[in-house]
């Protein structure tokens, strides 16, 4: 091995043989500092977009329930039969303008007293809104005093 080295050293000179080595050193560092970063990165991104994900789920799910607080204000005011229907007319136009068309207008006549559907159905149809999905609750699942 020592005479290999002695011959390839006689045949590009000792002061090439030492510029090969140095030179192949800083590409092996070069390559060694770029795949750390690439790595480093792709770990980060990975973890970045977790992140994301999961603030995207924690804020989804505050929307919601300050959207069941807010239906749940509204109803239990409606309920009330406030002197001052000021608050009232507040919560009903802003419930109107995030509920869908068909809600909108159920809850419009539950509160006018029109219509067939009752407090506790509606609230169950805003709670199916409110989870994105179908629920296993229902009208006669809700107490009321």
């Amino acid at each position: 091995m020592e005479s290999s080295i002695n011959e390839f050293g006689m045949i590009l000179g000792w002061t090439d043989l030492g510029l090969f080595t140095i030179l192949l050193s800083g590409i092996q560092f070069l390559i060694a500092v770029w795949l750390k970063g690439k790595i480093t990165y792709s770990i980060k991104h990975e973890y970045d977009n977790k992140l994301e994900e999961i603030k995207s789920v924690l804020s989804f799910n505050t929307k919601k329930r300050e959207e069941s607080a807010f239906v749940a204000e509204l109803l239990a005011e409606w309920v009330s039969n406030p002197v001052d229907k000021k608050h009232l007319h507040k919560l009903l136009w802003e419930a109107s303008l995030w509920l869908p068309d068909e809600e909108t207008k159920e809850l419009n006549n539950l509160l006018a007293h029109q219509g067939m559907t009752t407090t506790k159905q509606m609230l169950v149809k805003i709670r199916k809104i409110i989870q994105g999905k179908d629920t296993t609750v229902t009208a006669d699942d809700l107490t009321s005093f």
